[in-house]
């Protein structure tokens, strides 16, 4: 399919991230080092075909008269592309109905897009209605997805699925060592721009509206950088005093080490180990931003590969930032409903415990080591931690004291909607006297 208007673009993002696999930021990039023009808008009919998409394929088998064909997948895009508008976006209907069916105009699909959603703003009432839809439709979730949170999280699923289907807050993190948060606050007041206090996190604050990063005040002076606040709470956890020796274990994209730069002593040193090479240098860039680039020691590793990245020395805290199935930071990037697979959890949770047996043997006696995931999925978070801990006698599970979330027998847990910032687990674990 020929991208020539802005829906059939949408549509060819779309198509790698749904029928190929692709990362939607992925997709994304590529498009835009082609194309840039209306990027805000290519980026909303994508960010939010996929955000509703289990509700869109609902409506859409409702219209169809037989289904499409199994080859036919672009054309199926097309018209959830063209359901969304009509159904989320405050654009004039017949200019919607228009420029969708102006994407397939020189295919056989032509009059069945138009059909299809002029069909559907005559039987919009009824196709919409939440009492006759399934949960995966109503909730715009995979039925797996649903069905794990309703046991893990019996009171507060539904509210994790409405969060998920919002655009995500954009939250700041604050340089305390550049700037107090009373006096850049005041910045952004004089700058006329809305923001809401995060008080039980000194480094916080959630802007009203999302705006682009070069417009934000001290951010080129390392004043400020963008950071989710539920990845603030690290910081709080580490204990943090002079001359530490301090190993970031699976370091991209960075923000945590970075905000530990601006919260320790300059005694403490500081081990960052990445595997991605790519991503390595984006922190590498931000460390030159923020003038921090002589304080750590980078290194591209596999975290699994000790000879890759250790000597044999010990660490008194680590930063267990592992690899995980992302369910809990879904409203940034919806396309993990589509991608992620229940099997893949298990897989995760298999890797996970390895990242964590190894670098349990790299942290020194009464050292701490916090385990930190953006999942909400039990396995790998609570129920792996309790494993950890059944094998591992010398392994003490220390307890969080946090104004928000859930406290679990074993970590913590931050859930959207339930607290301001994205779905994050921690647990605090400190090696003991063997």
């Amino acid at each position: 399919m020929k991208a020539v208007n802005l829906q059939a673009r949408a549509a060819n993002v779309l198509c790698d991230v749904i029928l190929e696999g692709y990362s939607l930021d992925d997709a994304l990039n590529h498009a835009l080092k082609k194309n840039s023009a209306q990027k805000g808008l290519l980026q909303e009919l994508c960010y939010g075909t996929l955000r509703h998409y289990e509700r869109l394929v609902y409506i859409l088998d409702q219209l169809l008269q037989k289904p499409l064909k199994k080859g036919d997948g672009d054309i199926e895009i097309i018209l959830l592309l063209g359901l969304y508008q009509l159904q989320e976006m405050h654009m004039p209907e017949a200019v919607s109905v228009a420029e969708t069916v102006n994407a397939v105009q020189k295919t056989w699909a032509k009059g069945l897009v138009n059909a299809v959603l002029r069909n559907f703003l005559r039987a919009k009432t009824t196709l919409i209605a939440e009492e006759n839809m399934p949960e995966n439709a109503l909730y715009a979730h995979p039925q797996w997805m649903i069905d794990l949170w309703q046991i893990a999280f019996p009171q507060h699923w539904q509210a994790i699925c409405t969060a998920n289907n919002e655009r995500p807050p954009m939250a700041l993190r604050i340089n305390l060592a550049r700037i107090e948060k009373k006096a850049y606050l005041a910045l952004l007041r004089e700058n006329n721009i809305a923001y809401h206090d995060v008080p039980t996190i000194p480094s916080a604050v959630i802007l009203e509206k999302a705006m682009s990063v070069e417009s934000l005040p001290g951010f080129n002076e390392g004043k400020v950088s963008v950071q989710d606040s539920g990845a603030q709470i690290l910081i709080s956890l580490l204990d943090l005093k002079p001359d530490l020796n301090i190993l970031d274990a699976c370091s991209a994209p960075g923000g945590k080490l970075l905000h530990l730069l601006e919260s320790a002593d300059p005694s403490v040193k500081v081990t960052a180990v990445e595997i991605d090479p790519n991503r390595l240098l984006k922190i590498k860039d931000n460390l030159q931003r923020l003038h921090y680039k002589n304080r750590a020691k980078l290194i591209t590793a596999d975290i699994l590969d000790t000879k890759a990245w250790s000597q044999g020395e010990l660490y008194d805290r680590i930063i267990a930032d592992v690899p995980c199935s992302a369910t809990g930071v879904i409203r940034r990037h919806p396309d993990i409903k589509l991608l992620r697979q229940e099997e893949d959890i298990d897989e995760f949770a298999a890797t996970q415990y390895e990242i964590l047996e190894t670098l349990w043997l790299a942290l020194k006696t009464r050292g701490i080591l916090i385990y930190i995931t953006c999942s909400i999925c039990p396995q790998e978070n609570e129920e792996l931690v309790q494993q950890f801990l059944a094998y591992n006698p010398d392994a003490h599970c220390l307890p969080i004291n946090a104004q928000q979330g859930l406290a679990l027998t074993y970590g913590y847990q931050f859930l959207p909607g339930l607290y301001p910032g994205d779905g994050f687990y921690y647990a605090k674990l400190q090696k003991l006297d063997e």
